[in-house]
């Protein structure tokens, strides 16, 4: 029933084909090489462009490290002169108390008047006038201060 020979109704029967020859080329055909290869030439710039990431995150952390340097040196500046303000403040306190103000008048000649006088801007006196004396009466009043004790 079957026959080596039998045509197929749905492919055509082709001649074989007979193998093409090519001319012969005069010359053949040299390609140029690159200089480079990609590989060596791709890999040279990944590792460049890491050298380049590495050296800007080393100048970067060097760049911190001296800001965090200078922030505590600041730091430690700023409690020193809170320190000194506060011994400042007292000092202050110490010359604007009552007593001592008291006592450096009397060193100076000048003594307490009981009954107080005071200048107008036309030059007026309000008040009595009197000279007041050299008595010992400003101190019999005053309260010991804690902080004039040094």
């Amino acid at each position: 029933m079957s026959s080596a020979f039998a045509i197929d109704p749905v492919r055509r029967p082709t001649a074989p084909l007979a193998p093409e020859r090519l001319a012969p080329a005069a010359d053949p055909v040299v390609l140029p090489r690159p200089a480079v290869r990609p590989r060596v030439l791709a890999a040279s710039l990944i590792i460049a462009g890491v050298g380049c990431v590495l050296a800007t995150q080393l100048v970067l952390s060097i760049g911190t490290a001296d800001g965090a340097f200078r922030l505590q040196a600041l730091q430690d500046r700023s409690v020193e002169l809170a320190r000194e303000q506060v011994v400042r403040t007292e000092q202050l306190q110490t010359l604007a108390a009552p007593q001592h103000l008291a006592a450096r008048a009397a060193a100076l000649g000048m003594v307490p008047q009981d009954v107080p006088a005071y200048l107008t801007r036309t030059g007026r006196v309000l008040g009595a006038q009197s000279v007041a004396g050299a008595s010992d009466t400003a101190s019999t009043g005053d309260v010991p201060d804690a902080l004039l004790t040094h």
